[in-house]
């Protein structure tokens, strides 16, 4: 790989097989887009150097201004950019990919009230930096950005000296900065806002002329992620509010009780063989074609599953993936198609069957649903024995399910 330093820009050239190279354009976004002396590194950055290593594609990055990084994908002078959130202004010419990045965002002031939903008539100062990921945001809801800056640095300024009252900020992205600046510069207060994901913009013209590739390159995305951190005490009971408000009925359905019930007697014995032949099946069929598919049919196009498929589409983007196994911790039924057949080894099978108590998982990107999530996970119970039948698992959207406005409970006040 060879990383050449150049006036206004730095170039990333993988060197690879393949001749036509994929140009990219991002800006000095820490931690995922970072300047280090002639290099440029950061985590995006590195998921990137994995992706395309692994599909044998040439690539190019160079960074400039965030306004014209975009521009340039809009004019056809580059084929992408990175790490961007969703934008309504990129929808006539790119498509977003696979997240590469979950950002958590905060409102940051000196004042202990919390900034609304929507700007229309709050008449607040709201600064942020120009083209970002924060003002196309705000943009949408209703705010009156101004000025905008070029830095965070200058955010922190704005907001000691009074001249605004607040800035949408990452919180990973703001602590960076503040370890550079003075401790009077730090906001008193820090509101949470919500979660959200950042990712490729691939111009259409580029798809279009390359079929394939925004497929295979979400497919490699999965094993080149970084780690993320665990979710908060209070962000967990959230969560845990929410299931026990919306979900916790969905086990007691007289008919999942029955699907249940019925795969048991079926399964009761099979060998753990056999298991792991039905777990390689799955997965072999997830090459073919949906009508040769019948491992995955049997349990995605039953009246079970179209129950679950509805109960998702209720919930608003909320729910990610459900899915119900018998004892042996196999598919039953499922709202989507899940990674494997076999749940049985996971934790978020293993914990509420043999506990009997609910499961909560840690923070995760999910590769069957392309979505950072949580699980949680509790058993299903015969009414009649009161036994432990299998285990309903609902997969939980973070960035959706943890947004200010869909909250069951009130908002964490912590200093940054």
């Amino acid at each position: 790989m060879l990383r050449t330093l150049l006036p206004l820009l730095i170039m990333l050239l993988t060197c690879t097989s393949q001749a036509q190279t994929i140009r990219l354009n991002t800006d000095i976004f820490p931690p995922y887009q970072v300047r280090e002396g002639d290099q440029l590194t950061g985590s995006s950055v590195k998921a990137l150097a994995c992706i395309f290593d692994a599909m044998q594609i040439d690539y190019e990055i160079r960074v400039l201004p965030w306004e014209r990084a975009v521009q340039e994908v809009a004019d056809n002078k580059a084929d992408g950019f990175f790490s961007a959130t969703r934008m309504n202004r990129a929808a006539n010419f790119a498509t977003l990919s696979a997240p590469l990045a979950l950002e958590k965002w905060y409102w940051f002031s000196n004042s202990a009230s919390r900034p609304p939903s929507n700007g229309q008539g709050s008449g607040l100062h709201i600064a942020g930096i120009r083209g970002s990921n924060e003002v196309e945001w705000l943009t949408r809801h209703n705010y009156r950005v101004d000025p905008l800056v070029s830095g965070t640095g200058q955010l922190l300024q704005l907001l000691q000296r009074g001249r605004i009252d607040a800035f949408l900020a990452d919180q990973q992205t703001l602590r960076i900065e503040l370890t550079r600046q003075p401790t009077a510069l730090r906001p008193r207060f820090a509101h949470f806002l919500r979660y959200t994901t950042l990712g490729v913009y691939f111009s259409n013209r580029y798809l279009g002329a390359n079929p394939a590739f925004l497929e295979r390159f979400n497919t490699h995305v999965f094993n080149c992620l970084p780690e993320y951190g665990v979710l908060r005490a209070d962000e967990r009971q959230r969560l845990q509010t929410m299931h026990d408000q919306l979900f916790e009925r969905w086990r007691k359905e007289p008919g999942l009780i029955a699907a249940v019930n019925a795969q048991n007697e079926q399964t009761k014995t099979v060998s753990v063989q056999q298991i792991h032949q039905l777990d390689q099946q799955w997965l072999d069929e997830q090459r073919l074609p949906r009508d040769q598919q019948p491992l995955t049919s049997s349990v995605l196009a039953t009246p079970l599953a179209d129950w679950l498929r509805e109960q998702q589409k209720q919930q608003d983007g909320i729910v990610s993936e459900i899915i119900v196994t018998d004892q042996q911790g196999l598919n039953v039924a499922i709202s989507e198609p899940t990674t494997d057949y076999w749940q049985g080894d996971e934790t978020k099978f293993t914990e509420p069957f043999f506990s009997e108590q609910p499961y909560m998982s840690t923070l995760t990107y999910d590769q069957s649903t392309r979505r950072f999530q949580v699980h949680v996970s509790t058993p299903v119970r015969d009414p009649q024995t009161d036994a432990t039948i299998g285990v309903l698992i609902v997969g939980l959207d973070i960035e959706r399910a943890l947004r200010s406005d869909d909250s069951p409970a009130p908002l964490h006040r912590e200093s940054p």
